[in-house]
Parts: C-alpha cells; structure tokens; sequence
C-alpha cells in the first residue's frame, strides 16, 4: 500500500511541475513578444514599481518574408534541356537548365509593374511581341 501511495503522490507531483513549466513558458513567450519584463505579470501590482527598474528586452523585430522567386517564361530547347526566365528582387535571370545542371545565361532588371500594364495595353491583339530577354538568351545559345 506504501508502494502506490508514493508513487501516486510521485506522479501529482510530477503533473504540478509539468504544469508550473508549461505556465511560466506562455508567460515567457508573452513577454518576450510584447516586449516587455518576465516578471512583470508575475509581481503583484503594489511591486510593479520595482519591474520597472529591471531593464526590458527590446521588441522583437519582425522577420520580412524572404522575397519568392518567380518563374516568368519556360522554353524547352531540347530533350531534357529548358531556358527559363526567372525573377528574384528585381531581377530577371535567364538561366539554362538541363539534366547536368543550370547555368545562368543573361541577367536583366525586371520592368517596373506599371510599364508591364502600359505595355500590354499597347500591344496590338493580333500578334503577341515576344520577350526582349528570350529573345537575346536564344540568341546567345543558338
């Protein structure tokens, strides 16, 4: 009977633990994202003078979403070989991928968004204008 009492009073005492570390991490994680002391929810509010005193972290910064990149024109060339256009920060990249690797063929500032809408508001209906950068990686692998 021993036995199971101290086992019993074992595992409440393990549950208490548990329960007191996961509080004091919500707590932690609180603070920590508003900037401000542990302690200060902690102390009662006659003693809220002295967290004061402590100095607080500054806030976090917020991380910016890394940019995407993004895949603007595919062309395959041959079997297992594509020229791709991609952009990445302004950028247009003309990269050469095939089986063994990817290269990167030519690079050229990306137009602005507004000149791409004026653009295509300027092309006649008919007959689509093909990309300047393909146009000059073809070129440049033919």
């Amino acid at each position: 009977m021993d036995d199971i009492l101290v086992a019993l009073r074992a595992i409440v005492a393990l549950g208490a633990v548990l329960g007191l570390l996961l509080f004091l991490s919500r707590r932690l994680q609180k603070s920590q994202a508003k900037g401000v002391s542990p302690l200060a929810g902690l102390m009662p509010r006659k003693l809220a003078k002295l967290t004061e005193l402590v100095p607080s972290r500054p806030a976090a910064v917020p991380r910016s979403r890394p940019e995407k990149i993004t895949v603007v024109a595919r062309s395959g060339i041959g079997g297992k070989a594509q020229l791709v256009v991609a952009e990445f920060g302004g950028i247009r990249y003309v990269l050469g991928v095939t089986e063994h690797g990817i290269n990167v063929v030519d690079t050229q500032e990306a137009p602005p968004l507004a000149e791409e809408i004026l653009a295509e508001e300027e092309r006649p209906a008919v007959a689509e204008m093909p990309d300047d950068i393909v146009d000059r990686a073809l070129r440049s692998v033919a």
